[in-house]
């Protein structure tokens, strides 16, 4: 697929709209567009033999990069399908071959041979995601909300087996652990 960006600027400045950028240097770029019963985004080019149908993260590839190649596969390092970021730790291009090595790496996928370990979501909670992240930045970017969305925990919040050191109960178990016996 080609992106010109003289050729195709209605169709860039139509997908810049679905587009919610993060606010840190590292942050994934959502989109808000349309989105498939597997999680991922759909965006609608027009081209020559009609109108067609496109993953979110292939077309913003190819409108950063002017291009990219039927076999080359869009992979998302950051695992997430909504994810439009092109570049390094977000939408990179690959074969099918690293794409499913990557995806056994991080424990994700669905089908046989791949585990659930990790981020695997099968693709009806891969989906329900993608809406709750998409809703989540509807009205701009607000990090409780993503983070919400994400199932990733607030920054100070703990875990249901973590503890705050510094509480009594904390300090009570830390000394028990520490006991010796006569």
């Amino acid at each position: 697929m080609i992106v010109d960006p003289i050729a195709h600027a209605h169709e860039i400045a139509r997908f810049a709209t679905y587009c919610v950028p993060g606010p840190r240097e590292g942050s994934c770029t959502i989109y808000t567009g349309a989105i498939g019963d597997d999680g991922y985004g759909r965006f609608w080019v027009g081209r020559a033999g009609g109108p067609s149908v496109v993953r979110a993260q292939r077309f913003a590839y190819a409108a950063v990069y002017g291009w990219i190649d039927g076999g080359v596969v869009a992979m998302h390092e950051c695992d997430n399908p909504i994810c439009v970021r092109a570049g390094a730790g977000h939408v990179v291009p690959g074969t099918q071959a690293d794409n499913l090595a990557h995806m056994a790496h991080r424990g994700r996928g669905g089908g046989s041979g791949y585990g659930r370990g990790g981020t695997g979501l099968d693709r009806q909670a891969r989906r329900a995601r993608a809406l709750a992240l998409r809703d989540a930045v509807a009205a701009g970017w607000d990090d409780r909300a993503v983070q919400a969305a994400l199932g990733v925990a607030m920054p100070g919040q703990l875990g249901l087996f973590d503890w705050d050191e510094t509480s009594p109960d904390a300090r009570e178990v830390a000394d028990e652990s520490n006991r010796v016996s006569p």
